[in-house]
């Protein structure tokens, strides 16, 4: 059985807390961002030095995954690449 407390505070401890955690989130929120890099199709035919038509082949034959909006990670493409 737990018992409830009262926690005592002041606003501005609140504030700090709120901020805290609010750049806790959105340095949380960069560091996922900048792990998942997205291509278009016509991006990664540039990087290539195909046309879109090849990726997209590859794309329709399972050679390159692609996300739920149809876009190729960073991660995919060099794997693609060592291959």
């Amino acid at each position: 059985m737990t018992e409830n407390q009262i926690i005592v505070t002041t606003p501005e401890a609140i504030k700090d807390i709120i901020i805290k955690a609010l750049q806790e989130h959105d340095k949380s929120r960069a560091s996922k961002k900048s792990e998942t890099k997205l291509f278009t199709i016509n991006k990664v035919a540039k990087i290539l030095g195909v046309s879109h038509s090849t990726v997209k082949k590859l794309v329709e034959n399972e050679t390159l995954k692609t996300t739920i909006d149809n876009k190729i990670t960073e991660k995919e493409l060099n794997r693609y690449l060592s291959q």
